[in-house]
């Protein structure tokens, strides 16, 4: 019994040849490994079923989209096998954030030599996702990328400079429980509270709301930078709307791991209730998600099996 690698040949902006992956990997490895075309209506239950009779993981090389779709039947389903997340999207937030490489072949080789990380889980009103959701401007964009037919970053771009003029921000009310600030315990903790500064209160208005379990939107933007998947723990993220100047002078901060920029505010939740002053569009691992005033975001610590490599900072 070979392990299934299931690939979206619609994702992403290059066309996948497994054949070509297979033949980038050790010939031991590649005997392991039988790729299968996959899209929707994603049944994904054969597969999980293949994957647990050949020892795991289940992998899925495709977009975060994809992968998403894997992690709810997965999470459905009890988590068998572990996810491994092979990147073959347009963004591929959920790899970046895990460091998984993105060359294909060099993915599925250091995650089969990898190890299993037990990931927290959160839901949007019940729904898990493994990577953020969204509302605001992102969700906006979100919903308009789903729609094109064009993939890959400059699409992205060109769709939230359209967006970026029109969007205005949301009023928030949250009914949320943080966690408590904890006490400094080295030398080494205090230069970093220093640096950091207080951590924010909650926002009562937004442009583009986040809530992170990992750090990366995708394409290298760090939209929750201190992001933890398996602290039991939810960072929320605001941008601010950027003005001309900002696109210059504050933007590219967001695309460096420590950059730092007055456009992004994080935070963390436990759990929470949210409503906005609107119903608005969501996003769920940037998959549309319906429109909504009022949503609960809740955690499972560790519920979730995730195959990464040794380049994942976390245990």
């Amino acid at each position: 019994m070979k392990l299934p690698l299931l690939y979206n040949p619609l994702a992403g902006t290059s066309r996948k040849d497994p054949d070509a992956l297979l033949a980038g990997l050790p010939s031991d490895h590649g005997a392991r490994i039988e790729p299968i075309a996959f899209g929707p209506p994603y049944d994904f239950t054969p597969y999980i079923e293949q994957a647990k009779a050949a020892g795991g993981p289940l992998f899925v090389w495709g977009g975060d989209g994809t992968i998403h779709h894997a992690g709810i039947a997965l999470a459905a389903a009890g988590c068998p096998v572990p996810l491994a997340a092979v990147p073959g999207g347009s963004g591929n937030g959920l790899a970046r954030g895990l460091r998984t490489p993105l060359e294909p072949s060099g993915a599925v080789l250091r995650l089969l030599e990898g190890r299993e990380l037990r990931m927290d889980l959160p839901r949007l009103d019940g729904v898990p996702f493994l990577n953020l959701c969204g509302t605001g401007f992102e969700a906006a964009l979100a919903h308009d990328f789903h729609g094109g037919t064009a993939r890959g970053f400059l699409s992205y771009a060109k769709g939230a400079i359209s967006l970026w003029r029109g969007f205005e921000p949301f009023g928030l009310h949250w009914d949320a429980l943080q966690p408590e600030e904890a006490e400094p315990q080295s030398r080494s903790d205090v230069l970093r509270a220093a640096w950091n500064g207080p951590e924010p209160s909650l926002p009562d208005r937004a442009w583009s709301l986040c809530i992170a379990n990992l750090p990366q939107y995708g394409s290298g933007f760090w939209i929750a930078p201190h992001a933890n998947p398996n602290d039991g723990m939810l960072r929320w993220a605001t941008l601010a709307k950027p003005r001309h100047m900002d696109l210059f002078t504050q933007l590219p901060s967001l695309f460096r791991e420590g950059g730092c920029t007055y456009l992004r505010q994080e935070g963390r939740i436990l759990k929470a209730i949210l409503h906005l002053d609107r119903s608005l569009p969501w996003h769920l691992d940037g998959e549309p998600a319906e429109a909504r005033d009022r949503a609960e975001f809740t955690l499972e610590s560790k519920a979730f099996r995730m195959q990464v490599t040794d380049d994942c900072p976390w245990e």
